[in-house]
């Protein structure tokens, strides 16, 4: 229920915020899996622009997953056009349904978003985020977060994509290291 009061809020506040610029939707589904997350540019300043998002994650496991981030991004420079950086934190909420284990971790780490020059519609997205013991909670003892696509934008406010992700948490109290998520899927990226 606090998740669902969070996620309310978080987008209300990106709705409503009269700095946002830009909102995104991103929608894809898995063999097992379907996964929804808003992005909205809150906001701008020499170091980039800020995004504010949050998504959450379903599967045939009964394992959920929900986040809320904040990244600063911008362009990496001159010497490597098309690439684009983020970096900044994001809270983890994590159910395993199997050993009835959950828990929050705030973790670290970023986005790599490249358009190749030579082939404008092509892009390539990495995607990763570190939670270690300290700033995990309930049993999560750690957890991460790796995502890499393919994509090919099909109108300036529509890229079609493929992917894979790897969700994973280590439970205390020996209950083991566990994939929330992982496979391949197929997805929509919607801008307006």
């Amino acid at each position: 229920m606090l998740i669902r009061k969070l996620f309310i809020v978080a987008f209300l506040f990106s709705a409503s915020s009269s700095l946002a610029m830009a909102q995104g939707l991103d929608i894809n589904l898995g063999d097992k899996s379907a996964s929804f997350r808003y992005n909205a540019f809150v906001g701008g300043s020499t170091f980039g622009r800020t995004e504010l998002n949050f998504g959450v994650l379903y599967n045939e496991d009964k394992n959920r997953y929900a986040d809320i981030g904040l990244l600063v991004v911008d362009t990496a420079g001159s010497k490597a056009p098309g690439l684009e950086v983020g970096i900044g934190p994001k809270v983890m909420f994590i159910w395993e349904d199997e050993r009835d284990a959950k828990g929050m971790a705030i973790a670290l780490g970023g986005r790599l978003n490249f358009k190749p020059q030579k082939m404008k519609r092509l892009r390539l997205g990495l995607e990763g985020y570190f939670a270690p013991s300290i700033t995990s909670f309930q049993d999560i003892d750690n957890a991460y977060l790796l995502e890499g696509r393919i994509g090919y934008e099909i109108l300036p406010t529509a890229t079609a994509y493929v992917g894979y992700r790897r969700i994973q948490a280590s439970f205390n109290k020996g209950q083991g290291t566990h994939a929330i998520d992982q496979g391949a899927f197929l997805g929509i990226q919607l801008f307006f």
